[in-house]
């Protein structure tokens, strides 16, 4: 926006107005991937003033603005910053044009082209621009802007907060709902993600220890702010012909789902028709039966999957990512198959290549073993390593944080620099515990840069003593 024509304009209409910039392009497309909204853009806090006399309302980027509305044009009412919004284009984000109607000295903000044009057509004769980006979508990181009209007053005005929108309410304005989505102007800083291990023997001896735990995340959820749950693989142990564990897994995470809290599973060996009754190899090509997800993947269709951005095989979860924003900061968590192709992993590089903006969450069925170092076979059946995952995607990409997995030993740790001079935080947590339900808690703080971990069961309110670790001055991706 530009002070010098702003001031121009309103010495000739009596009103504030401003130039904004080029409509948003619409998002991009890579393969079977979708770019998701970039949170962090909407960073710019929106000022709102009210003109007492009249009861307008102006909504503006420009704190110059701002203040030169107030000491020159009567718009003495300061209610403050109640959004965040964009300054320019940016993926999932749409322009909110502004608009001024002289006959009614009112101004009016809106999303929606069509209603622009109406606005127009209706006496909204002097279009002001953009007056700044937003998103028409909600998103986690992102609050509802509802818009109130007044027909005595023939005046609109916005509000976020219960609160705002219970006042307008009583004082007699109408509300017309959730008009775009903006970001908060305070941000919790702090969240916690959950990892959980293999969990095969208590699908098959012990199912109510998985609902179990998967009850105490949904009841945490506020409580020890639970933004997204990923699983390392090893979901049950096989398959049986009436399918009864995938149908006990499938059960255990309908907890997440009603609890909306979105989730992502790494396929372990277990999950895949490589593995018959008892834990021994079924019969054939075993590096295609490691390959057949057929079973998982319809017990687990990618609708459930609710921060689903992309997948690399249509109609499969093998390997997808998923984003989410917690912290003020857009995360992606990527789930890859298990000694993955080589197809897989450059898929994969093209999800990170993306997301620069984004801190990654890698989950892969094997990775770390028992002592800490990074596993350097394909099992036997597999197709590359994870030292081969490693050398070509983990380590080459700046915005990679954190890499968790199972299969093997219990619990261990790592930390590497990647080529890009990040550190990645990698832990194995496996614990095949046949009378817990451990469950890895990780908890994240923004401001202060760090990371603190423990495995919790919710069953016995225990915590192992394994399980704990705490990093400082970590360098997130802003």
């Amino acid at each position: 926006m530009k002070p010098s024509s702003l001031l121009a304009a309103l010495a000739l209409a009596g009103v504030l107005s401003a130039c904004g910039p080029a409509e948003a392009p619409e998002p991009q497309h890579l393969g079977s991937t979708t770019a998701a909204l970039d949170c962090a853009a909407l960073s710019k806090p929106v000022y709102h003033r009210v003109r007492p006399s009249t009861g307008d309302s102006l909504l503006t980027l420009n704190a110059n603005e701002a203040a030169n509305a107030a000491t020159t044009y009567g718009y003495t009412d300061d209610r403050g910053t109640p959004f965040k919004a964009a300054s320019s284009s940016g993926t999932g984000l749409s322009p909110v044009y502004r608009l001024y109607s002289p006959s009614r000295g009112e101004h009016i903000v809106t999303i929606d082209a069509t209603e622009r044009s109406n606005l127009i057509a209706s006496g909204f004769t002097t279009d002001e621009g953009v007056g700044f980006y937003a998103s028409k979508t909600a998103d986690t990181c992102l609050v509802p802007v509802y818009r109130f009209d007044n027909p005595g007053l023939k005046k609109h005005r916005h509000a976020v907060t219960q609160a705002e929108r219970d006042a307008l309410t009583a004082a007699g304005w109408t509300n017309e709902g959730i008009k775009f989505y903006a970001a908060p102007t305070t941000v919790d800083t702090k969240f916690t993600f959950v990892v959980i291990p293999d969990t095969q023997q208590e699908t098959v001896y012990a199912p109510t220890r998985l609902t179990q735990r998967m009850q105490w995340i949904a009841d945490n959820k506020t409580a020890q702010d639970i933004r997204f749950v990923m699983h390392t693989g090893d979901l049950l142990d096989w398959d049986t012909p009436d399918h009864l564990y995938y149908q006990r897994a499938s059960d255990s995470y309908q907890v997440l789902d009603n609890a909306q809290i979105p989730y992502a599973i790494a396929l372990g060996n277990h999950d895949t028709a490589a593995v018959c009754q008892g834990g021994s190899a079924c019969p054939g090509n075993v590096n295609a039966n490691l390959r057949n997800t057929t079973t998982f993947n319809a017990y687990f269709p990618l609708s459930r999957f609710k921060a689903l951005g992309g997948v690399f095989e249509s109609g499969k979860c093998d390997n997808a990512y998923h984003t989410f924003n917690a912290g003020g900061l857009n995360w992606l968590v990527l789930n890859l198959e298990l000694w993955a192709r080589t197809d897989a992993v450059n898929w994969a590089k093209t999800v990170l290549a993306q997301f620069p903006k984004h801190n990654v969450i890698i989950i892969t069925h094997s990775h770390l073993n028992g002592s800490g170092g990074i596993e350097q076979s394909n099992g036997g059946y597999g197709n590359n390593s994870p030292q081969y995952v490693f050398d070509n995607l983990i380590k080459q990409y700046a915005n990679v944080r954190f890499v968790f997995s199972g299969h093997v030993g219990n619990a261990a740790y790592r930390t590497d620099t990647g080529v890009n001079g990040n550190t990645i935080y990698q832990m194995l947590n496996t614990f095949h515990d046949g009378t817990t339900n451990p469950t890895r808690l990780v908890e994240v703080d923004t401001a202060a840069n760090t990371i603190t971990t423990r495995v919790y069961a919710p069953l016995t309110n225990t915590e192992r003593a394994d399980g704990t670790r705490a990093y400082s001055n970590v360098n997130w991706v802003r």
